[in-house]
Protein backbone atom coordinates (compact mmCIF):
# COMPACT_ATOMS: atom_id res chain seq x y z
CA UNK A 1 0.00 0.00 0.00
CA UNK A 2 1.40 3.27 -1.04
CA UNK A 3 1.36 5.92 2.06
CA UNK A 4 2.38 9.31 2.19
CA UNK A 5 2.96 9.54 5.90
CA UNK A 6 1.21 11.92 8.17
CA UNK A 7 -0.88 13.36 5.25
CA UNK A 8 -3.66 10.52 4.97
CA UNK A 9 -3.71 10.62 9.02
CA UNK A 10 -4.80 13.97 9.25
CA UNK A 11 -7.25 13.92 6.53
CA UNK A 12 -8.88 11.05 7.97
CA UNK A 13 -9.24 12.98 11.55
CA UNK A 14 -10.81 15.66 10.02
CA UNK A 15 -13.57 14.26 8.01
CA UNK A 16 -13.59 11.73 10.23
CA UNK A 17 -13.68 8.51 7.90
CA UNK A 18 -11.38 6.48 6.31
CA UNK A 19 -9.34 7.34 3.09
CA UNK A 20 -9.35 3.58 1.41
CA UNK A 21 -6.00 3.81 -1.34
CA UNK A 22 -6.11 2.65 -4.67
CA UNK A 23 -4.25 2.05 -7.96
CA UNK A 24 -5.44 3.23 -11.71
CA UNK A 25 -3.88 3.09 -14.49
CA UNK A 26 -3.44 6.76 -16.45
CA UNK A 27 -5.65 5.61 -18.98
CA UNK A 28 -8.61 4.48 -16.48
CA UNK A 29 -7.89 7.83 -14.66
CA UNK A 30 -7.95 9.65 -18.15
CA UNK A 31 -11.36 7.72 -18.91
CA UNK A 32 -13.25 7.81 -15.75
CA UNK A 33 -12.35 12.17 -15.58
CA UNK A 34 -13.85 12.25 -19.32
CA UNK A 35 -17.07 10.23 -18.06
CA UNK A 36 -17.59 12.50 -15.50
CA UNK A 37 -17.02 15.74 -17.46
CA UNK A 38 -19.31 14.77 -19.91
CA UNK A 39 -21.85 13.82 -16.90
CA UNK A 40 -21.31 16.71 -15.61
CA UNK A 41 -21.46 18.88 -18.73
CA UNK A 42 -24.80 17.30 -19.48
CA UNK A 43 -26.23 17.65 -16.00
CA UNK A 44 -24.61 20.49 -14.40
CA UNK A 45 -24.42 19.45 -11.02
CA UNK A 46 -22.48 18.53 -8.44
CA UNK A 47 -23.47 16.55 -4.55
CA UNK A 48 -26.75 18.69 -5.70
CA UNK A 49 -25.56 21.76 -6.36
CA UNK A 50 -25.71 23.95 -9.67
CA UNK A 51 -23.44 24.33 -12.45
CA UNK A 52 -22.50 25.96 -15.34
CA UNK A 53 -20.91 24.83 -17.97
CA UNK A 54 -17.36 24.92 -18.36
CA UNK A 55 -14.57 26.52 -21.15
CA UNK A 56 -12.37 24.81 -22.91
CA UNK A 57 -9.40 26.12 -20.82
CA UNK A 58 -12.28 24.89 -17.78
CA UNK A 59 -12.72 21.61 -19.74
CA UNK A 60 -8.44 20.90 -20.08
CA UNK A 61 -8.11 21.68 -16.08
CA UNK A 62 -11.27 18.97 -15.15
CA UNK A 63 -9.43 16.66 -17.36
CA UNK A 64 -6.34 16.76 -15.12
CA UNK A 65 -8.56 17.11 -12.11
CA UNK A 66 -7.44 16.15 -8.58
CA UNK A 67 -10.48 14.75 -7.39
CA UNK A 68 -13.33 12.01 -9.66
CA UNK A 69 -16.74 11.50 -8.20
CA UNK A 70 -18.79 8.42 -9.36
CA UNK A 71 -21.57 9.82 -7.34
CA UNK A 72 -21.56 7.10 -4.18
CA UNK A 73 -17.87 7.68 -3.34
CA UNK A 74 -15.32 10.56 -4.22
CA UNK A 75 -11.76 9.78 -5.09
CA UNK A 76 -8.57 11.92 -4.29
CA UNK A 77 -5.17 12.13 -7.08
CA UNK A 78 -2.19 11.57 -4.59
CA UNK A 79 0.73 11.17 -7.07
CA UNK A 80 2.28 8.68 -9.45
CA UNK A 81 4.08 5.31 -8.82
CA UNK A 82 6.97 6.01 -10.80
CA UNK A 83 7.58 2.23 -11.03
CA UNK A 84 4.25 1.18 -12.82
CA UNK A 85 3.43 4.34 -13.89
CA UNK A 86 0.07 4.20 -12.37
CA UNK A 87 -2.06 6.79 -10.45
CA UNK A 88 -2.30 6.84 -6.76
CA UNK A 89 -5.39 7.97 -5.34
CA UNK A 90 -7.24 8.07 -2.09
CA UNK A 91 -11.54 6.99 -1.93
CA UNK A 92 -14.10 7.22 0.40
CA UNK A 93 -17.98 8.07 0.55
CA UNK A 94 -19.06 11.28 -1.03
CA UNK A 95 -21.55 11.68 2.03
CA UNK A 96 -18.51 12.24 3.75
CA UNK A 97 -17.04 15.50 1.73
CA UNK A 98 -18.63 18.45 1.29
CA UNK A 99 -17.60 20.83 -1.57
CA UNK A 100 -15.30 23.20 0.58
CA UNK A 101 -13.93 20.15 2.72
CA UNK A 102 -13.12 18.52 -1.31
CA UNK A 103 -11.43 22.00 -2.19
CA UNK A 104 -9.36 22.04 1.42
CA UNK A 105 -8.42 18.30 0.68
CA UNK A 106 -6.71 19.11 -3.39
CA UNK A 107 -5.60 21.80 -2.04
CA UNK A 108 -3.45 19.94 0.86
CA UNK A 109 -2.58 16.69 -1.56
CA UNK A 110 -1.23 19.47 -4.30
CA UNK A 111 0.71 21.73 -1.59
CA UNK A 112 2.49 18.00 -0.89
CA UNK A 113 3.43 17.09 -3.88
CA UNK A 114 4.63 20.32 -5.21
CA UNK A 115 7.08 21.08 -2.55
CA UNK A 116 10.47 21.41 -2.77
CA UNK A 117 12.82 17.95 -2.61
CA UNK A 118 14.03 18.63 0.77
CA UNK A 119 10.01 18.67 1.40
CA UNK A 120 8.41 16.63 -0.34
CA UNK A 121 6.93 13.15 1.26
CA UNK A 122 8.54 10.00 0.34
CA UNK A 123 5.93 7.41 -0.98
CA UNK A 124 6.75 4.14 0.61
CA UNK A 125 5.48 0.89 -1.49
CA UNK A 126 4.70 -1.02 2.17
CA UNK A 127 4.31 -0.71 5.67
CA UNK A 128 7.37 -2.57 6.75
CA UNK A 129 9.20 0.39 4.23
CA UNK A 130 7.58 2.92 6.16
CA UNK A 131 7.96 1.18 9.87
CA UNK A 132 11.75 1.18 8.74
CA UNK A 133 11.98 4.36 7.59
CA UNK A 134 11.02 5.58 10.90
CA UNK A 135 12.95 3.55 12.76
CA UNK A 136 15.73 4.81 10.54
CA UNK A 137 14.54 9.31 11.15
CA UNK A 138 14.53 8.34 14.80
CA UNK A 139 18.32 6.64 14.14
CA UNK A 140 19.15 9.55 12.47
CA UNK A 141 18.04 11.98 15.58
CA UNK A 142 19.84 9.82 17.88
CA UNK A 143 23.30 10.36 16.13
CA UNK A 144 22.80 14.17 16.18
CA UNK A 145 22.32 14.55 19.77
CA UNK A 146 24.70 11.93 21.22
CA UNK A 147 24.67 13.02 24.40
CA UNK A 148 22.36 10.26 26.09
CA UNK A 149 21.10 7.80 24.06
CA UNK A 150 17.85 6.06 24.17
CA UNK A 151 16.21 2.76 23.67
CA UNK A 152 14.20 2.35 20.80
CA UNK A 153 10.84 3.74 21.78
CA UNK A 154 7.69 1.07 22.01
CA UNK A 155 5.18 3.43 19.56
CA UNK A 156 7.86 2.20 16.67
CA UNK A 157 5.95 -0.97 15.26
CA UNK A 158 9.23 -2.50 14.48
CA UNK A 159 10.06 -2.61 18.05
CA UNK A 160 9.47 -6.24 19.00
CA UNK A 161 11.78 -7.22 15.97
CA UNK A 162 14.67 -6.17 18.00
CA UNK A 163 14.31 -7.82 21.22
CA UNK A 164 16.72 -10.54 20.27
CA UNK A 165 20.60 -10.53 20.00
CA UNK A 166 21.67 -9.12 16.97
CA UNK A 167 24.93 -8.17 14.81
CA UNK A 168 24.88 -4.58 13.34
CA UNK A 169 26.61 -3.32 9.97
CA UNK A 170 27.01 -0.22 8.81
CA UNK A 171 27.32 0.24 4.92
CA UNK A 172 28.03 3.70 3.41
CA UNK A 173 28.08 4.04 -0.30
CA UNK A 174 29.73 6.66 -2.82
CA UNK A 175 27.87 5.61 -5.84
CA UNK A 176 27.76 7.87 -9.52
CA UNK A 177 23.88 9.30 -9.41
CA UNK A 178 23.02 6.70 -12.65
CA UNK A 179 24.03 3.87 -10.04
CA UNK A 180 22.90 4.90 -7.17
CA UNK A 181 21.33 2.30 -4.53
CA UNK A 182 17.53 1.55 -3.94
CA UNK A 183 16.88 -0.16 -0.31
CA UNK A 184 14.78 -2.47 -2.22
CA UNK A 185 17.55 -3.81 -4.08
CA UNK A 186 20.46 -3.68 -1.46
CA UNK A 187 18.03 -5.31 0.76
CA UNK A 188 17.44 -8.44 -1.61
CA UNK A 189 20.79 -8.62 -2.60
CA UNK A 190 21.66 -8.80 1.58
CA UNK A 191 19.15 -11.56 1.84
CA UNK A 192 20.25 -13.57 -0.78
CA UNK A 193 23.75 -13.65 1.11
CA UNK A 194 22.40 -13.71 4.59
CA UNK A 195 19.89 -16.41 3.70
CA UNK A 196 17.30 -14.96 5.68
CA UNK A 197 15.12 -11.79 6.33
CA UNK A 198 17.34 -9.01 7.87
CA UNK A 199 16.22 -5.53 9.16
CA UNK A 200 17.37 -2.69 6.72
CA UNK A 201 17.04 0.69 8.85
CA UNK A 202 18.13 3.75 5.92
CA UNK A 203 19.90 6.07 7.60
CA UNK A 204 20.17 8.88 4.65
CA UNK A 205 21.96 9.06 1.44
CA UNK A 206 23.61 5.61 0.36
CA UNK A 207 23.92 4.68 4.17
CA UNK A 208 22.68 1.75 5.81
CA UNK A 209 22.35 -0.12 9.09
CA UNK A 210 21.60 -3.81 9.00
CA UNK A 211 20.72 -6.01 11.35
CA UNK A 212 21.12 -9.82 11.13
CA UNK A 213 20.86 -13.32 13.38
CA UNK A 214 24.06 -14.34 15.17
CA UNK A 215 23.73 -17.69 14.13
CA UNK A 216 23.50 -17.10 9.76
CA UNK A 217 27.28 -14.85 10.57
CA UNK A 218 28.65 -16.59 13.33
CA UNK A 219 27.72 -20.51 12.63
CA UNK A 220 29.22 -22.84 14.73
CA UNK A 221 32.35 -21.22 16.69
CA UNK A 222 35.25 -24.36 16.85
CA UNK A 223 36.36 -21.74 20.25
CA UNK A 224 33.66 -19.98 21.72
CA UNK A 225 35.98 -17.00 22.48
CA UNK A 226 36.11 -13.06 21.47
CA UNK A 227 38.57 -13.50 19.50
CA UNK A 228 37.21 -16.35 17.47
CA UNK A 229 33.91 -14.57 16.49
CA UNK A 230 36.32 -11.67 15.15
CA UNK A 231 38.32 -13.72 12.93
CA UNK A 232 34.70 -15.35 12.07
CA UNK A 233 33.43 -11.37 11.68
CA UNK A 234 35.70 -10.35 9.39
CA UNK A 235 35.82 -13.41 7.18
CA UNK A 236 32.14 -12.80 6.84
CA UNK A 237 32.61 -9.12 6.12
CA UNK A 238 35.00 -9.48 3.42
CA UNK A 239 32.24 -11.58 1.93
CA UNK A 240 29.49 -9.35 2.06
CA UNK A 241 31.91 -6.51 0.60
CA UNK A 242 33.12 -8.68 -2.19
CA UNK A 243 29.28 -9.50 -3.22
CA UNK A 244 27.90 -5.33 -2.66
CA UNK A 245 31.73 -3.97 -4.83
CA UNK A 246 30.78 -6.31 -7.50
CA UNK A 247 27.19 -5.89 -7.91
CA UNK A 248 27.32 -1.88 -7.93
CA UNK A 249 29.98 0.96 -9.21
CA UNK A 250 31.44 3.45 -6.59
CA UNK A 251 33.33 2.91 -3.18
CA UNK A 252 31.69 1.15 -0.48
CA UNK A 253 32.49 1.40 3.46
CA UNK A 254 31.47 -1.48 6.06
CA UNK A 255 31.82 -2.01 9.68
CA UNK A 256 30.36 -4.77 12.03
CA UNK A 257 30.22 -4.95 16.06
CA UNK A 258 29.09 -8.10 18.06
CA UNK A 259 26.35 -8.61 18.95
CA UNK A 260 24.01 -6.74 20.69
CA UNK A 261 20.20 -6.34 21.87
CA UNK A 262 19.09 -3.43 19.78
CA UNK A 263 16.36 -2.15 21.90
CA UNK A 264 18.73 -0.64 24.15
CA UNK A 265 22.05 -0.87 22.27
CA UNK A 266 21.10 0.26 18.65
CA UNK A 267 21.76 3.82 19.06
CA UNK A 268 24.94 3.35 20.81
CA UNK A 269 25.77 0.66 18.75
CA UNK A 270 25.51 2.93 15.97
CA UNK A 271 27.47 5.84 16.27
CA UNK A 272 30.08 2.90 17.43
CA UNK A 273 30.44 1.82 13.49
CA UNK A 274 29.14 5.21 11.96
CA UNK A 275 32.68 6.62 14.14
CA UNK A 276 34.69 3.73 12.80
CA UNK A 277 34.14 3.99 9.11
CA UNK A 278 34.87 7.95 9.88
CA UNK A 279 38.63 6.20 11.69
CA UNK A 280 39.11 4.13 8.69
CA UNK A 281 38.67 5.94 5.92
CA UNK A 282 40.97 9.09 7.67
CA UNK A 283 43.88 6.44 8.64
CA UNK A 284 43.36 3.41 5.88
CA UNK A 285 42.30 5.16 2.48
CA UNK A 286 43.04 1.87 0.63
CA UNK A 287 40.90 -0.61 3.46
CA UNK A 288 37.12 -0.48 2.92
CA UNK A 289 36.10 -2.67 5.80
CA UNK A 290 36.85 -0.86 8.86
CA UNK A 291 36.45 -3.04 12.23
CA UNK A 292 36.57 -1.06 15.60
CA UNK A 293 38.78 -3.49 17.44
CA UNK A 294 41.22 -2.70 14.78
CA UNK A 295 41.29 0.84 15.39
CA UNK A 296 41.64 1.42 19.15
CA UNK A 297 44.83 3.20 18.78
CA UNK A 298 43.60 5.17 15.84
CA UNK A 299 40.50 6.33 17.80
CA UNK A 300 43.08 7.69 20.49
CA UNK A 301 45.52 9.45 18.27
CA UNK A 302 41.89 10.93 16.76
CA UNK A 303 41.26 12.23 20.28
CA UNK A 304 44.34 13.98 20.18
CA UNK A 305 44.04 17.74 19.21
CA UNK A 306 45.12 18.77 16.73
CA UNK A 307 47.63 21.40 18.09
CA UNK A 308 48.83 18.63 20.10
CA UNK A 309 48.86 16.18 17.21
CA UNK A 310 51.29 18.95 15.50
CA UNK A 311 53.46 19.64 18.58
CA UNK A 312 54.40 15.86 18.16
CA UNK A 313 55.19 16.03 14.81
CA UNK A 314 57.03 19.02 14.94
CA UNK A 315 59.14 18.18 18.57
CA UNK A 316 60.39 14.62 16.55
CA UNK A 317 62.52 16.57 14.36
CA UNK A 318 62.85 13.92 11.36
CA UNK A 319 62.64 14.45 7.70
CA UNK A 320 58.90 12.54 7.54
CA UNK A 321 58.63 13.32 3.88
CA UNK A 322 59.54 10.00 3.97
CA UNK A 323 55.71 9.17 4.42
CA UNK A 324 55.02 10.30 0.80
CA UNK A 325 56.46 7.30 -0.68
CA UNK A 326 53.95 4.94 -1.65
CA UNK A 327 56.35 1.78 -1.47
CA UNK A 328 58.00 3.08 2.05
CA UNK A 329 53.69 3.37 3.12
CA UNK A 330 52.85 0.10 2.28
CA UNK A 331 56.13 -1.41 4.00
CA UNK A 332 55.27 0.21 7.07
CA UNK A 333 51.61 -0.42 7.31
CA UNK A 334 52.05 -3.91 6.28
CA UNK A 335 54.79 -4.69 8.59
CA UNK A 336 52.85 -2.81 11.63
CA UNK A 337 49.40 -5.15 10.85
CA UNK A 338 52.06 -8.28 10.94
CA UNK A 339 53.50 -7.50 14.51
CA UNK A 340 56.55 -6.44 12.94
CA UNK A 341 57.39 -9.94 11.70
CA UNK A 342 60.25 -9.46 9.26
CA UNK A 343 59.47 -13.06 7.52
CA UNK A 344 55.63 -12.64 7.25
CA UNK A 345 55.90 -9.20 5.90
CA UNK A 346 58.45 -10.22 2.58
CA UNK A 347 55.62 -12.76 1.98
CA UNK A 348 52.85 -10.26 2.37
CA UNK A 349 54.80 -8.45 0.33
CA UNK A 350 56.00 -10.91 -2.06
CA UNK A 351 59.85 -9.62 -2.02
CA UNK A 352 62.86 -10.88 -0.17
CA UNK A 353 63.34 -11.22 3.47
CA UNK A 354 66.24 -9.30 2.45
CA UNK A 355 64.73 -6.90 -0.11
CA UNK A 356 62.64 -6.13 3.29
CA UNK A 357 65.52 -5.94 5.37
CA UNK A 358 67.06 -3.31 3.17
CA UNK A 359 63.64 -0.94 3.06
CA UNK A 360 63.94 -0.81 7.01
CA UNK A 361 67.44 0.09 7.12
CA UNK A 362 66.34 2.69 4.35
CA UNK A 363 63.63 4.18 6.72
CA UNK A 364 65.81 3.81 9.77
CA UNK A 365 68.28 6.08 7.84
CA UNK A 366 65.84 8.53 7.03
CA UNK A 367 64.33 9.45 10.24
CA UNK A 368 66.17 7.56 12.88
CA UNK A 369 64.05 4.93 14.01
CA UNK A 370 64.59 1.54 13.51
CA UNK A 371 61.26 -0.15 13.56
CA UNK A 372 62.14 -3.38 14.67
CA UNK A 373 62.97 -2.39 17.45
CA UNK A 374 59.77 -1.74 19.98
CA UNK A 375 60.14 1.74 21.19
CA UNK A 376 61.53 2.93 17.97
CA UNK A 377 57.74 0.99 16.37
CA UNK A 378 55.77 2.72 18.32
CA UNK A 379 56.82 6.36 17.95
CA UNK A 380 57.19 5.81 14.19
CA UNK A 381 53.24 4.25 14.21
CA UNK A 382 52.10 7.19 16.28
CA UNK A 383 54.17 9.53 13.88
CA UNK A 384 52.34 8.06 11.06
CA UNK A 385 48.92 8.02 12.16
CA UNK A 386 48.79 11.38 13.15
CA UNK A 387 50.83 12.40 9.69
CA UNK A 388 47.17 11.03 8.15
CA UNK A 389 44.98 12.70 10.53
CA UNK A 390 46.12 15.82 10.35
CA UNK A 391 46.40 15.82 6.20
CA UNK A 392 50.25 15.81 6.31
CA UNK A 393 51.16 13.04 3.78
Amino acid sequence: MMIIPGLKQQIETVIGTTLDEYEVTIEEWEESAAKLFNHNYDNSTYNGEPGGQLSEPERDTYTEARSLSTGERIYFKVGVNAKEGNIICWGCSTEAITRETKGLIELLILNYTEASPEEAPVVYESDREQQLAELGQWLVQQMNDPSQYESVPEHLSITAELSTEKIPFLLQCETPDAHRIRSKELNKLLESYFGELIILIPMGEQEWVFLADEEIVMGEVEEDTVEARKDLLNAFCLGLYELVASEWAGVFHLSALLPCHPVTQLAPATALLQESVQLGRAFHVAQHIHLPWNLQLEQVVASIPEQQRLRFIKDTGKDTTIFNDSETLTTLETFFSLDCNVSETAKRLFIHRNTLVYRLDKIKQEIGYDVRSFESAVLVRLLLLMYKVTKKL
